[in-house]
């Protein structure tokens, strides 16, 4: 039987056309700010996220959702639930992000409900069957009242299809997808309204249900309530460019937290002496990065008066790099800068006033400093380190780490990263990282093509597509293409070696006649050949997108939905919806086609992995 015989592949991607993917290829990562936002509604918002309905209609049930946003920001899930044809649940799901929550406690939202109760929904990186988790967190809503929600990370549950699984565990550091879902089992309509999607951290204290029906009445309560830091900023006349720098870099909601900071805090003219241009630049999505590193420059994580700032050889930042107060020709100074106003007492912390913005120096990308930033890579970071290679990942020769993750380390025999990172056992340590390294940047579309490559150890890497998946010697890769500037990484959810449980770094029995043979693969070549041209169609389209050449982009999806469409793999229902999708993203402007095509070629991969089972 052909696995792709099936009218669920063509109705899922048909059911592509109402989605209009945004990108979200640059790692967000405000390193030790107080939280995140993740989805906000407000026009004009570059960092919006799309989002699509999912109903249980992908399963023969009859619920309909809906989706708008309105033009006060508020975004509006709404339609009714239908228990026939055994269904229930009906759902909006976020386009393929790429968040590193590993800083934070959990999910805050500010929403409006009907009473009834919804669920919040994440994915990372656990998968079933070659599928992803969806990890659940449960909230009630209080009808027609607006109500902040906070979901503890701790709190999500690992479930497929129905199915729960408990022993699955959510990973903050790798978010892939977000979502919100109804399947309270009641039939009848629904209405939940969102203002936003954020995270929290400790000190935000315990979120009470707040009345305000307007992000105006919400302030005005809050400034009542409070004398934070963040309120002297946004009520002051004199730092409102260092008010749209936090909120063009999503970092507001560190100020909303109670632990104790220390401000810096530039006025309008101080950032009006940078260079012409200076500040719209950084304002860019693109910038965001460098934005947030000098806005976290600013800040002390605690309560400095300037008497005890003076004290100090340095004073320490959010940002990790210190910076300097001190007395100069009767001025006290920060830096380069001014202190023209001192201790203005806030509820959780002190704001100073300085005359000029402190720029730290841009902190260089390399495979050290990205790996270092996700949060999820420290036991090889640990080991690499033991191994004297960290040098290597800042140098000027360009490399491709295949990155176990931190959980394929602990799935490892008991014992084995101890007895790994033993002096007496370096060069075998060196062995097994060096096998995890490839000289210059591959692409995974490249390490696909060319079917094996030497590592820097010496060993050969196969890649192939194996029951859905693209491996590595047997290693899922669950991302790829990661930039870490001097290389790429591509992270993988087992140590290579030891993919198969036993390891090669080991001394093992070897195998006798009675011993069960290895099973044959089972890969279909037509379908590896398929998944072969959707991967190298990505990563072709993705660095043509990132540099602007989205046209180029869209066009290679469209020749890759074409071939697909010629494929007789495929049953005629799902070449016609190929045909179909093409047509329709014509109708679209140059990103949206794009996207539009990208979704459609993702789904199509999704599919050909649950076929498999």
């Amino acid at each position: 039987m052909n696995p792709f015989n099936s009218p669920v592949v063509a109705s899922i991607l048909l059911a592509c056309f109402s989605v209009l993917q945004s990108i979200s290829i640059a790692n967000d990562q405000p390193g030790a700010w107080r939280g995140q936002t993740l989805a906000e509604f407000q026009s004009g918002d570059t960092n919006a996220v799309d989002w699509q309905v999912v109903d249980d209609g992908v399963m023969g049930g009859l619920s309909r959702g809906n989706i708008s946003v309105s033009k006060a920001g508020i975004l509006t899930f709404s339609g009714t639930l239908s228990l026939k044809n055994n269904g229930g649940f009906s759902s909006i799901r976020s386009a393929a992000i790429d968040r590193n929550l590993s800083n934070d406690l959990g999910i805050l939202l500010n929403v409006r409900g009907d009473g009834r109760t919804y669920n919040m929904r994440l994915e990372s990186t656990a998968t079933f069957r070659g599928m992803p988790v969806s990890f659940s967190g449960e909230f009630e809503t209080k009808d027609g009242q607006w109500s902040q929600i906070k979901i503890p990370f701790s709190e999500f549950r690992g479930g497929w299809r129905g199915m729960n699984l408990p022993k699955e565990k959510l990973d903050p550091a790798m978010i892939r997808e977000m979502g919100l879902l109804i399947g309270d089992k009641k039939s009848g309509p629904f209405k939940l309204e969102v203002e936003y999607i954020r995270t929290y951290r400790k000190g935000q204290g315990n979120f009470t249900e707040s009345k305000a029906k307007t992000r105006a009445e919400t302030k005005a309560v809050n400034a009542k309530q409070s004398n934070k830091v963040i309120d002297a900023v946004a009520n002051d006349d004199r730092f409102s460019t260092l008010k749209a720098a936090l909120e063009g870099a999503k970092l507001t909601t560190f100020f909303q937290s109670d632990d104790e900071k220390t401000v810096f805090a530039p006025t309008n003219e101080a950032f009006g002496k940078l260079p012409k241009g200076t500040v719209e630049d950084l304002l860019k999505p693109e910038n965001k990065d460098r934005l947030v590193q000098i806005l976290s420059y600013h800040v002390h994580p605690g309560n400095l008066d300037l008497p005890s700032a003076l004290n100090l050889a340095s004073v320490s930042t959010v940002e990790k790099t210190p910076i300097k107060v001190f007395f100069e020709k009767g001025t006290v100074k920060v830096n380069d800068a001014t202190l023209t106003e001192a201790d203005i007492k806030c509820s959780d912390g002190i704001v100073h006033v300085i005359d000029t913005v402190l720029l730290p120096e841009p902190k260089e990308q390399n495979l050290l400093t990205t790996a270092q930033g996700a949060g999820s890579f420290s036991t090889l970071l640990a080991a690499a380190d033991a191994a004297g290679l960290l040098p290597a990942l800042t140098g000027k020769d360009e490399l491709t780490v295949f990155a176990p993750t931190n959980d394929a380390f602990t799935a490892l025999p008991g014992g084995t990263v101890e007895n790994l990172l033993k002096k007496e056992n370096r060069k075998q340590l060196i062995e097994l990282l060096t096998t995890h390294i490839v000289s210059g940047k591959v692409s995974a579309g490249d390490a696909l093509n060319a079917g094996k490559a030497k590592s820097l150890s010496g060993t050969e890497l196969s890649f192939m597509i194996d029951n859905g998946l693209f491996t590595v010697n047997g290693s899922a890769i669950r991302s790829v293409g990661i930039d870490g500037g001097n290389g790429i990484i591509h992270v993988i959810d087992s140590v290579i070696g030891f993919a198969g449980g036993a390891s090669e770094y080991e001394a093992c029995p070897e195998s006798t006649e009675t011993e069960a043979a290895p099973s044959p693969k089972t890969t279909s070549a037509k379908s590896e050949n398929a998944a072969e041209l959707i991967m190298a169609a990505i990563d072709k389209g993705v660095p043509l997108y990132n540099s602007g050449k989205i046209s180029e982009c869209a066009e290679i999806y469209e020749k890759t939905l074409n071939s697909l469409s010629e494929m007789l793999q495929f049953d005629e229902k799902t070449r016609d919806a190929f045909d179909e999708v093409t047509k329709t993203g014509k109708h679209y402007d140059e990103n949206r086609r794009a996207w539009f095509y990208r979704h459609a070629l993702d789904r199509t991969i999704q599919m050909m992995v649950h076929s498999r089972g």
